[in-house]
């Protein structure tokens, strides 16, 4: 099987691809999908397009630049320290799990005030993802590698918080604006939690009153 080349004129097809793989891993052609779960260093050494191509998409999906992909010296890190094949791709599974509750959260979120259960969506589970995101592989992931705006130190500890946040009483729908600036700030104003405000007690009971009304009267 040859391996695909990123350099060139088909840098665009390769975006695409890398695309769909963040997506969805299963969905691209096989040899696409180990090149992306290559080894930091092998992907350096051979692809050099591949590192300007992520960090291309890197800015254009929260604006942020990322760490540079280098490669370590075989004394800087310990054998141990390597990144497995399982980690790579839980890491790829956790971005696509990211952004499948920022552009899809909306539909599991509980906005009825009915109660009747949402529609949701298969990408916001995280076991149906590919590799499965385990809460044992969730506690190996870093969540600074997900540019999320979420407090935690690991995607185990911040996905409960994503959750609650895109599928919890408040839906949004911000993924779709053409400004890439003003996406970034409204993630980060939703993620952080930066204007969320607990009710007061007199507010919360005045919630329930206004629901047992809609109850009695349909």
């Amino acid at each position: 099987m040859s391996r695909p080349e990123v350099d060139g004129l088909n840098t665009g097809y390769a975006a695409l691809v890398l695309e769909q793989y963040l997506d969805n891993p299963s969905a691209v052609p096989e040899e696409w999908r180990l090149l992306f779960e290559s080894a930091p260093e092998e992907l350096l050494k051979s692809q050099p397009g591949l590192a300007r191509l992520l960090e291309r998409l890197d800015r254009d999906g929260n604006g942020h630049a990322p760490a540079p992909l280098v490669a370590q010296p075989p004394t800087a890190a310990p054998a141990a320290a390597l990144v497995d094949d399982e980690l790579l791709g839980g890491v790829a599974a956790a971005m696509s799990l990211v952004k499948a509750h920022r552009t899809h959260g909306h539909l599991a979120a509980r906005i009825d005030p009915l109660g009747s259960e949402p529609p949701g969506d298969p990408a916001l589970e995280p076991e149906r993802l590919i590799p499965k995101l385990t809460p044992e592989l969730m506690a190996r992931i870093p969540a600074k590698l997900l540019r999320l705006y979420v407090d935690g130190e690991t995607l185990a500890e911040v996905y409960p918080r994503l959750r609650k946040i895109y599928c919890g009483p408040i839906a949004y729908e911000i993924e779709h604006l053409s400004d890439h600036e003003e996406r970034v700030w409204l993630r980060q104003a939703i993620e952080s939690g930066r204007y969320r405000q607990p009710l007061a007690a007199e507010e919360t009971a005045g919630e329930q009153m206004q629901q047992r009304r809609l109850l009695q009267h349909p």
